[in-house]
């Protein structure tokens, strides 16, 4: 098995889960695939995969890292176990048997955030949903995609990453835009994280806007708003993104 991934509580849209669209992904690529339910495999170390599993990623999800469930705080308590397995961590020695590569997209880029540095996770002023663009922060070394920007993504999520991430030794903060000012994140060479949802297409996007209507709702949004913005920006959202945001992570 290539990947392992690692799948929280969340839904597109009624009968597809985000690792549906992640396993699609990888597969495509020719990577062979797992999958770990964290809701209730979480805390069982049999679970896991053993080397040379080539890397874990963690899906998006509905709980926050906030919450007191069990497998929240199994799951935080795993992330922190792999990323310390990862290899070539800045200011660190490289291991002789390195792990896995670690990860994380929406709720999973929090988990690692959290596992890095606690109290990470912060609310924002309202939900950040459909197709926005994003820019390159100013400390970021690399970037998946060589020198190109990755320019508009799908998003969805209305807590996010503290920009005092940057805090913790070999953090770079790779991707902001106006609303949420750690869009990407990555940890020496072998952890990564996006706020946002690389696997989805622009009409995973609508679809997960009408079946989310409530929360957005609640979370101060504009659901005509999020549509529009998916017709504004969908020839703008490049095709191989999650191809060179995870893939070229798992792979190189």
């Amino acid at each position: 098995m290539d990947v392992q991934i690692c799948v929280a509580d969340g839904l597109i849209y009624d009968g597809l889960d985000y690792a549906d669209r992640i396993e699609q992904r990888l597969t495509r690529a020719g990577l062979s695939c797992g999958r770990l339910n964290l809701t209730t495999e979480a805390a069982d170390p049999s679970a896991r995969v053993p080397r040379p599993t080539l890397a874990y990623v963690f899906t998006g999800g509905q709980t926050s890292v906030h919450s007191e469930a069990a497998w929240m705080r199994a799951t935080i308590t795993l992330v922190r176990e792999l990323i310390a397995n990862t290899d070539e961590r800045d200011g660190g020695a490289e291991p002789t048997s390195p792990g896995p590569a670690v990860i994380g997209v929406c709720l999973g880029s929090q988990l690692i955030a959290e596992a890095l540095r606690p109290n990470s996770i912060i609310d924002t002023s309202g939900i950040e949903v459909g197709l926005t663009p994003v820019s390159r922060a100013g400390n970021s070394r690399r970037s998946g995609g060589g020198d190109r920007g990755i320019g508009v993504v799908p998003s969805f999520h209305y807590q996010a990453i503290s920009p005092q991430i940057e805090e913790v030794d070999g953090v770079r903060i790779e991707y902001r835009n106006e609303h949420t000012s750690v869009q990407a994140l990555s940890f020496g060479k072998r952890v990564f994280g996006c706020q946002f949802h690389p696997e989805l297409t622009p009409d995973d996007v609508h679809r997960l806007i009408e079946f989310n209507k409530d929360v957005i709702t609640d979370w101060n949004g504009d659901i005509a708003a999020a549509h529009r913005s998916v017709e504004q920006y969908q020839d703008e959202l490049h095709d191989d993104l999650f191809e060179r945001l995870v893939i070229d992570r798992i792979t190189h």
